[in-house]
């Protein structure tokens, strides 16, 4: 999906046919409100406290049509990684996710013509608006770079879940309940899993930490990078406190 949502792009990006570039336009438009949306949407679920959703269809200032948008974090000094790349790479996984269920409206399920029209222009607009912007690139490097050991944490977090969901799902055929919802599904499992492990290692230092004082030896803590602490460590050395996607 990535890799064709950044040649999609680079064709618009070479359309100049009067007639095309109007419907590229106008595809442009519909995917980067689903853009846009997404990074909200998946922002506030990961609770992180999200500011003004801007989207425009020609370029500030002129009249020129050059579809673009953005959603503000005014706390962006706050975010984890996860939180991060989650809420940077969130028109990816919905647009994806869409994407999947308007094969199955075409394809699987019995529908009136124009359903299936609007749904494949809907599919394309996807296709356009679904790649991560450069602006959403950086601001992952930066956030990981925040706090490394934290960062490499949670992508051993994800990486764990993963593994598991795909054994029990895939590798023992585990039915989910809805065949249209599938992706949606193994994608809400992946995230249970994920906070069910980080609750798991922060119990077990916990209780590291408590054993430890038991032996006189209270000037060790339970690790910190198991915390979430670490957010407010650096406040004031944050340049970049401020962020849009």
């Amino acid at each position: 999906m990535l890799l064709v949502s950044m040649g999609t792009r680079a064709l618009y990006r070479r359309a100049h046919t009067p007639g095309f570039k109007t419907m590229f336009d106008v595809l442009m438009f519909i995917g980067v409100v689903v853009h846009e949306l997404s990074h909200y949407t998946l922002g506030v679920l990961f609770g992180t406290k999200m500011g003004k959703i801007s989207i425009a269809y020609h370029r500030t200032g002129s009249r020129r049509v050059a579809p673009h948008g953005s959603v503000g974090n005014p706390e962006f000094e706050r975010n984890s990684f996860m939180q991060t790349f989650m809420i940077s790479f969130a028109p990816l996984f919905i647009s994806t996710f869409l994407f999947m269920f308007g094969l199955d409206v075409i394809f699987h399920i019995d529908t009136e013509i124009w359903v299936n029209i609007v749904t494949v222009v809907f599919c394309f607009s996807l296709l356009i608006g679904s790649a991560p912007s450069r602006q959403d690139v950086r601001l992952v490097g930066i956030t990981f770079n925040k706090n490394p050991r934290y960062s490499l944490y949670q992508i051993f977090l994800v990486l764990l879940s993963g593994v598991l969901v795909w054994a029990f799902i895939d590798l023992y055929f585990v039915s989910l309940p809805f065949e249209v919802l599938y992706y949606i599904e193994y994608f809400m499992i992946m995230i249970l899993f994920y906070y069910i492990f980080k609750f798991v290692f922060w119990t077990m230092g916990k209780a590291f930490s408590m054993i430890r004082g038991k032996f006189g030896k209270n000037d060790v803590s339970s690790p910190k990078f198991l915390t979430r602490k670490r957010r407010f460590k650096e406040f004031n050395k944050q340049i970049e406190k401020e962020a849009q996607w």
